[in-house]
């Protein structure tokens, strides 16, 4: 049970992990950020019989953390709150959704909640500010009782032995409700919220499927809603969450792993590196046919010439202002050895996730069906002849482009050779005579652009209201690029 919340003051020493105050500029769309400690009970629980979850430690305390961002002036709340499971995977709490989604968000009056979703990432919080995170604890009662896990393959990043990662659970049951409420706990209390959202990007994207699975839906039949909407975003599928630590070596049965009931709404949103199985993340396999329920309202969506790690949203998002080297205590470099990283711009297609989503749980208005990528028996991504996907969400970087987009980039390995990071990328630029071949110059080239966007938001693929800006981004990738300005 979530019982009570403790404001942590912003001061000129000490800040919120990650702000995004001068990240996204918030203070021009008029939002506020606020990050809270809030301490609780949960259970921790074990697989029983059948498979199902059942209480193995009843009621025990815990402290956590969740970022916040609201509209300063509460007449312009939407009534939403996107609730986002921070990604842990790299030891520190990764807001991807909030990244890729912020512009819309907060255009729209819509409430950010950001929830640490796990212990690992409470050592790199505490180095960045001892202070301000020092009491995060997510204790484990069987700490000497139980023998720790011997290797453990599937979930690497559990975090230290006498932490319990089994608290998520009931703190992502109860959230709702309590975001909903009126108690005086509540920081959002003043704010009258008619729907919550559960959201999470990679990793987090697995505590979706075993909550909805496990939890509110495991007998695949109509239960209380606990979410209003699902956006499960960069699935790595092949990734199965356990209900607690020592279940990490354990075998997860492949229906876990996708999501088969859901009478909500719930859309997936996944990149190149996600929706094919040649990186062995699970998406081929995993993804369902689209479908206006009653049992299922499904959606599934994904974006074309994307990567799961990219440049805005990933590089220049983490690397801001340095709180996360002074985290983790040192540089993240996986970048530098890609000369031209992937930068296919992916907040478009997030941005109408989330206004379909939204609209789909307020007004039941079910989404277009958005075309996938083609692929070959085995699940791989077809090309055009420009070498670029087929099909799926689609934008004129694609229809007019200026690139190649790939998806999968050869690295140094740890043995000295090289291995394959399919969750990164790079682009094969076009050279400028053949640019200037292909659109002759800028103003010939905005035109078919502005065309193509038009058509795009026609069929639901782009936002009427990130026309103007998809339309001058692409235009200035391609003269960046070398295409001739007729005005020069």
């Amino acid at each position: 049970m979530i019982k009570d919340f403790t404001k942590i003051l912003t001061t000129e020493v000490s800040h919120p992990f990650c702000s995004a105050v001068k990240r996204c500029n918030m203070e021009q769309y008029g939002y506020v950020e606020e990050e809270y400690l809030f301490e609780g009970t949960a259970n921790i629980y074990r697989t029983g019989m059948g498979g199902r979850p059942e209480v193995e430690y009843k009621g025990q305390p815990y402290t956590n953390r969740f970022i916040v961002r609201y509209p300063a002036d509460a007449e312009t709340f939407s009534g939403n709150i996107a609730v986002e499971i921070t990604n842990s995977t790299a030891n520190f709490d990764i807001e991807r959704v909030w990244a890729e989604s912020y512009r819309y968000l907060m255009r729209h009056g819509h409430i950010y909640v950001g929830v640490t979703s796990k212990p690992n990432v409470f050592p790199a919080l505490k180095k960045f500010d001892s202070g301000r995170y020092g009491a995060l604890n997510w204790p484990n009662p069987a700490y000497g009782i139980k023998p720790a896990p011997e290797a453990v393959e599937k979930v690497a990043l559990l975090g230290a032995e006498e932490q319990e990662m089994g608290y998520i659970w009931d703190i992502l049951l109860e959230m709702p409700a309590f975001l909903k409420s009126k108690t005086a706990q509540n920081p959002l209390a003043a704010f009258h919220v008619e729907r919550v959202y559960l959201t999470g990007w990679s990793q987090s994207c697995s505590y979706i499927n075993r909550l909805l699975n496990s939890f509110i839906y495991p007998d695949k039949k109509p239960a209380k809603p606990v979410y209003d909407g699902y956006l499960a975003a960069g699935g790595v599928h092949s990734l199965g969450t356990p209900l607690n630590r020592y279940e990490c070596n354990a075998p997860m049965d492949s229906m876990e792993k996708r999501i088969d009931y859901c009478p909500v709404p719930l859309v997936e949103l996944n990149t190149e590196s996600e929706n094919s199985d040649e990186g062995g993340y699970g998406g081929y396999s995993a993804r369902r046919a689209d479908s206006d329920g009653p049992g299922f309202c499904y959606r599934y969506m994904e974006i074309t010439g994307s990567c799961h790690d990219a440049v805005h949203s990933c590089r220049d998002y983490s690397r801001f202002d340095g709180d996360v080297e002074k985290a983790l205590g040192f540089k993240l470099t996986g970048f530098d050895w890609i000369s031209a990283p992937n930068d296919y711009p992916k907040h478009f297609a997030f941005h109408v996730a989330m206004h379909d989503l939204f609209l789909w749980a307020e007004k039941g208005a079910a989404p277009v069906h958005i075309p996938r990528i083609r692929q070959t028996a085995d699940g791989r991504n077809l090309k055009d002849a420009f070498g670029n996907s087929i099909g799926g969400l689609r934008t004129p970087l694609l229809e007019l482009p200026v690139a190649r987009y790939i998806s999968g980039v050869e690295m140094p390995g740890a043995d000295g050779g090289s291995t394959m990071n399919y969750l990164m990328g790079y682009d094969e630029y076009f050279s400028a005579a053949f640019l200037n071949e292909l659109y002759t110059d800028d103003e010939m080239y905005r035109e078919r652009v502005r065309e193509t966007v038009l058509w795009e938001v026609k069929h639901g693929m782009v936002l009427a209201e990130d026309a103007e800006e998809l339309e001058n981004y692409t235009v200035e990738t391609a003269i960046n690029h070398g295409l001739h300005k007729r005005s020069e």
